[in-house]
This record gives C-alpha cells, sequence and structure tokens, in this order.
C-alpha cells in the first residue's frame, strides 16, 4: 500500500499549466527559460514519482514521457540557439502531449484510490499506521522481541483502518510474544513446555514471582475471553479494539519496564 499524493498532481498540473499559458509561435526560446526547466523538473518528477502506479496510468504516463521527450529537444537546442523562435511544430507537439495526457488522466484517473484515514482516539493517524512503536518509551523498546514489534505495527495499521478483529489478533500475539520473553528472563531458562497460551504463561509468570499489577492486568485481558478474538466465529468490534490495544499497550509497558531490570 502506498499513500497517494495528491499535492505531486496539483504541482505536475500547476506547471503544465503556466508552460502552456506562456508557450506560443515566434517567442523566442530564451524568453521561455524559466518555463521550460520548470515544466522538464515536473514531468521527470511525475515519471519519477508514479513509478509505482505505471499499470494504473499508464497512457498517461506515456502522454507525459513524450511531452517530456520533446521539451528535452528544445532545451537541448537552446544551448546554441537561445534567440531562435519556438517553431510552429514544436508548439504542435507541446500542446498534443498535453491535450492527450489530460484526456489520459481524466480517463485513468478513476484507477487510484485516495482515502482520508480518521483519526483513532488521540492517536496521531501516520505514527499509529507507520511508527505504532513510538508509543513506547525507547528503553522499553528496547526489550520487546520482534514478533511484538511485528504485530504492534500490524495492530496499529489494522486499528487504523477499522479493521478490529485483526488489531486485536495481532496486540493479542504480540502481548504473548512479550510474556514468553519475559518469562525466559524470569526464569533464567527457555520455555520448555508444550502447551503455549495465556493461561499457562500467567501461571507461570505467577510461579516465577512476577509482580501482581502484570498478573492481574494479564488475567484482566484473558477475562476478556481472549481466545474469541482468534476463533472464526466472534467478531471484535470497532468499539472494542482500541480498548483491548489499550489494555495491551499498557501491560506490554509494565512488562518491558521489569524485564529492563533483568537485562544487564
Amino acid at each position: 500500500m502506498k499513500e497517494t499524493n495528491l499535492h505531486l498532481f496539483y504541482k505536475f498540473g500547476q506547471a503544465v499549466g503556466t508552460f502552456y499559458d506562456r508557450i506560443s509561435v515566434e517567442k523566442k526560446i530564451i524568453e521561455l527559460v524559466s518555463e521550460l526547466i520548470e515544466t522538464q523538473a515536473a514531468l521527470a518528477g511525475f515519471l519519477r514519482d508514479t513509478e509505482d502506479y505505471k499499470l494504473l496510468l499508464k497512457d498517461t504516463r506515456a502522454s507525459a514521457q513524450a511531452m517530456l521527450d520533446q521539451i528535452n529537444k528544445i532545451i537541448e537546442s537552446a544551448k546554441f540557439e537561445q534567440e531562435r523562435l519556438i517553431t510552429q511544430a514544436e508548439v504542435g507537439t507541446v500542446l498534443s502531449c498535453k491535450w492527450d495526457m489530460e484526456g489520459n488522466f481524466e480517463r485513468e484517473e478513476r484507477n487510484l484510490d485516495v482515502f482520508t484515514v480518521t483519526p483513532k482516539g488521540i492517536y496521531n493517524t501516520h505514527l499509529l499506521i507507520e511508527n505504532p512503536e513510538l508509543k513506547f518509551p525507547e528503553k522499553i523498546r528496547a526489550t520487546l522481541p520482534p514478533q511484538m514489534l511485528y504485530d504492534l505495527k500490524q495492530a496499529g495499521r489494522c486499528l487504523a483502518f477499522e479493521i478490529p478483529t485483526a488489531c486485536a489478533f495481532h496486540v493479542c500475539r504480540g502481548t504473548e510474544a512479550v510474556m514468553l520473553a519475559y518469562y525466559e528472563l524470569l526464569a533464567k531458562h527457555p520455555w520448555s513446555f508444550r502447551k503455549k497460551d495465556w493461561k499457562i504463561y500467567i501461571e507461570q509468570l505467577i510461579k516465577e514471582r512476577a509482580p501482581k499489577q502484570i498478573t492481574n492486568r494479564l488475567e484482566e485481558i484473558r477475562g476478556l475471553d481472549r481466545n474469541a478474538y482468534v476463533h472464526p466465529d466472534i467478531n471484535v468490534t470497532i468499539e472494542e479494539s482500541p480498548l483491548l490495544f489499550e489494555l495491551c499497550s499498557g501491560v506490554v509497558t509494565s512488562m518491558g519496564l521489569e524485564m529492563g531490570k533483568l537485562t544487564p
């Protein structure tokens, strides 16, 4: 997934429009140097920044490339003939490319999807999508296992895009990864039990004398029927997923602080 940069299209259209207004037959190239260079940069930037959309904007990009080729030729000739006049053929080619490009874009822009992600509580939407781990202090992030960081990013995106059941699944799975890492630090050996679920994790953390505030909170989350979050017949609501996201984030913070004390 890639966010569509609407400003890219605005700047591109602005540069091409200005050039269209200025170009005319029998105008000296030197009078158009500024517009030529700006339009050249806009076209090159458009082609570069829409590379990921090349299948969606195939004809638009072809028209833009044709227009860029023509402008490159004019700029190249200006190195030796700055005082020469723009010819009818050059103006015709540029305008033809512009009209083709506009028609193609009007048809193909429907292939582009632009979504506005509404805020979720107090979260910065872009951080929730790209860097949800920044909700934790750096010293806690350093203790979190890779699986937690992966699932946290997935959970943040699912929360932002209102996919609540997937959000619940990932945030709970990530919390499990922290529970396991915390247990292994307390026990000073890898997990040796055949079974892996929240109930046995909590039991073993209690045996290893993890603080009650942590085990009680984990038990509280488990009491929400955590297994339902991965059951195919249960759907989590949009209202429930932020609550679970925060509950898990809070207990992960507590475990991370304790893990920091146990790490040399």
